[in-house]
């Protein structure tokens, strides 16, 4: 699976470098979290072989470009299903902390505003996700239309 379809290998590479360098005193895994979903940022690195509390002076080059090399071509192998009750994931959207929690109104944006399935919100079935989704959504409304 190609994680950044939209960049070259060099891009990847130049992009990547540039983000550590612009934080140079931050760990690795804190500086791919615009790059990288945050449950996937270990993976990457440990199949790397990058520590994940280097820091950009530390980095060895040739590690940093078989990560990219694995970004742009990630192996997902399926194995079957899981049963029901474990098939349900939810996850990614906009991040909680770029969204106003009073008025579910984008920190980012003005006058744009979430809710629901979104936001990156992880609840467990059985009514969690449901109740975010009205709360959230009436909320949002409320806010808008007020505005």
């Amino acid at each position: 699976m190609d994680l950044f379809p939209d960049l070259s290998m060099d891009e990847l590479y130049k992009e990547s470098m540039a983000l550590t360098k612009a934080e140079a005193k931050k760990a690795i895994k804190n500086v791919l979290k615009p790059l990288l979903s945050e449950r996937l940022i270990p993976m990457v690195l440990e199949r790397s072989g990058l520590d994940e509390q280097l820091t950009h002076d530390n980095i060895p080059k040739q590690k940093w470009l078989d990560m990219c090399k694995l970004m742009k071509a990630f192996p997902v192998r399926i194995h079957g299903t899981l049963s029901i009750e474990e098939a349900f994931v939810t996850g990614g959207g906009v991040h909680l902390k770029e969204v106003d929690p009073s008025t579910m109104e984008s920190k980012l944006v003005n006058g744009l505003y979430f809710c629901g399935e979104v936001l990156d919100i992880h609840g467990y079935t059985g009514g969690y996700n449901i109740t975010a989704a009205f709360s959230t959504g009436y909320m949002a409304g409320q806010s808008a239309a007020q505005q």
